[in-house]
């Protein structure tokens, strides 16, 4: 959706607000404080011991020898064995041996040797002993591990434990359930190495961040199955609980965030009978909102690359729109113009930051976006029949492999054109 008339933004006081903490945020002049940042009666460079809660699904880091997750501190402890209460949040750094302790096709004896055979996941509780870094806090054993016995201790275990049996069922379908594992719940520990820097070089790395794109898929299953039920409350309840399930299994990255608070406030807008939503003072809301609820975001790359993405394609659609129409057909012009737009407001950022950016994204997206599309609706659909048919299961790896070889061969093509840099 193109922007009629910024100047009228510049009357809304939530546009405004935007706006001047953008400058706040992002100019340099101002300092803002880390409210995350440990605290302790023990320097965080003596931190030998820590224990408290995972707040965040451990991701493979590059190099594929550790796993990172936030960490919510409750004690800490020095080598003398000094103990402090504590709070905030660390960077923890789990070896990959400890982490994919039950993780299918990576189980590692090794992890049992050193005691540290537990499921690591968002809502566990564990003590872990290391040594504490600029870079985070570096384990080397976990003493203890287990789940609060409230809902919502119970509740995080269920989680992880359908988390653990989805990465079973997708390590049975090779590399294509491993992309599909990485679009669904954002784990990418069975995606090569390879693949994501080909995404990236393709100027794709938004699909294998979690984000609007996947929401509105799983907003769009939910359409479809309450138009079927006619009642349009129900379907607005399925569309809710749908959004809800999906992130909460997913979990909440800074990107996916951005997207979930975007769906609920359109979704709300609707329900009160707004026909056209204003989407740029909804979006400047979620930025003002994520950034008060989720201070740690304003500098993650992610969450600037989201919301500077969707700006770009709300500003500019229509601009672009224009160009691309005397073009190509108008559904094609329109896939290219929102393409346009988000690379023109993300370029700068990706150059300050990884010092380059893909212009063949432009393209790219355009051509393999559909194909992912279709890609996730017929993984959800096989799954679902392979759950009910076990004895289906190989067949349908072999189709849904066929679409991956597809996907991967296109994205490689794309990764050949060279980027630019600074």
């Amino acid at each position: 959706m193109a922007i009629n008339n910024l100047t009228t933004y510049f009357k809304k006081p939530v546009f405004i607000s935007s706006l001047f903490c953008l400058f706040v945020f992002y100019s340099g002049i101002f300092k803002i404080p880390d409210r995350t940042a440990p605290k302790a009666l023990i320097l965080p460079k003596d931190f030998s011991e820590v224990s408290g809660r995972i707040l965040s699904s451990p991701s493979k880091t590059t190099n594929g020898k550790y796993y990172s997750a936030m960490f919510q501190l409750e004690t800490v402890a020095d080598k003398r064995a000094v103990r402090s209460s504590a709070s905030g949040r660390l960077k923890i750094m789990i070896p990959a041996e400890l982490a994919e302790a039950y993780s299918p096709g990576k189980l590692s004896s090794s992890s049992r040797a050193k005691g540290g055979a537990y499921l690591y996941e968002t809502g566990g509780r564990y003590v872990f002993k290391g040594k504490n870094t600029e870079s985070g806090f570096y384990i080397t054993e976990c003493k203890n591990a287990f789940w609060a016995s409230s809902f919502i201790g119970r509740l995080s275990r269920f989680r992880a434990l359908w988390r653990l049996h989805f990465k079973r069922l997708m390590f049975g379908w090779g590399e294509a359930g491993g992309l599909l594992l990485a679009l669904l719940c954002g784990s990418r520990e069975y995606t090569s190495q390879e693949t994501a820097d080909a995404f990236r070089l393709a100027g794709l790395s938004h699909i294998l961040a979690l984000s609007g794109m996947h929401l509105s898929m799983f907003s769009a299953i939910a359409i479809f199955f309450g138009n079927r039920a006619g009642v349009k409350k129900f379907t607005f309840i399925l569309r809710i609980i749908t959004l809800i399930v999906f992130v909460w299994f997913a979990g909440f990255s800074p990107s996916l965030t951005r997207a979930f608070i975007c769906a609920m406030l359109t979704l709300c807008a609707t329900i009160a009978g707004t026909e056209k939503p204003d989407m740029l003072s909804i979006l400047s809301f979620s930025f003002l909102f994520q950034s008060a609820l989720c201070p740690q975001d304003i500098q993650n790359a992610g969450f600037i690359l989201s919301y500077g993405a969707l700006t770009g394609i709300l500003l500019t659609g229509r601009i672009f729109s224009r160009f691309w129409t005397k073009l190509m057909p108008k559904r094609i012009a329109s896939s290219l113009s929102a393409a346009t737009g988000a690379q023109t407001f993300t370029a700068p950022v990706s150059l300050k930051i990884f010092g380059s950016f893909c212009p063949i994204g432009i393209i790219s997206s355009v051509i393999v976006s559909p194909l992912v599309t279709v890609f996730i609706y017929s993984g959800l659909l096989l799954i679902f029949i392979s759950l009910i048919f076990p004895v289906l299961a190989i067949p349908s790896g072999i189709f849904i492999n066929f679409q991956y070889t597809i996907i991967n061969r296109l994205v490689k093509l794309f990764s050949l054109v060279p980027n630019f840099h600074l």
